[in-house]
């Protein structure tokens, strides 16, 4: 709410969409391009047991190849002939998403070196461990 009635008041609607819309598709693209990359190397250093080379490495692989473009266009980085720079003030969404991924990065950083326990409880949170009674937790189908 804070970013949009600031960039609301601070320009005029449509340039305020355009900043936050820049801002969200970056974010997105970047999000689908680490989880291709956690694939990967979630089967290459936990199940490598059941690793596919295809499914698990190659398919993630094109994802990211098919997604880079996707990301710099938009960014607004002009990488490829047919990505034209953005205006300003919506050139801004990428140095504003690169600095705050990198601002994640430094939390996670800090939290493995301070607090190891809130990363271990964070992955914890995500597992579907069966209950007393054999029944997987959170509503979950076990295959």
């Amino acid at each position: 709410m804070g970013a949009v009635l600031g960039l609301g008041l601070g320009y005029d609607p449509v340039t305020a969409f355009l900043l936050l819309a820049t801002v969200i598709v970056t974010v997105v693209i970047a999000v689908y391009i680490v989880v291709n990359l956690a694939c990967a190397g979630y089967f290459l250093r936990r199940r490598r047991e059941v690793l596919k080379p295809l499914r698990h490495l190659l398919v993630p692989l094109l994802g990211i190849i098919a997604f880079v473009p996707a990301l710099l266009t938009a960014a607004g980085i002009p990488a490829f002939d047919f990505v034209t720079e953005l205006t300003a003030p919506v050139s801004y969404a990428g140095p504003i998403v690169g600095i705050w991924m990198a601002a994640g990065v430094v939390v996670l950083l800090v939290l493995l070196r301070r607090h190891p326990e809130r990363i271990a409880e964070t992955a914890r949170v995500h597992l579907d461990e069966p209950d007393p009674t054999g029944h997987p937790q959170n509503g979950a189908v076990q295959p």
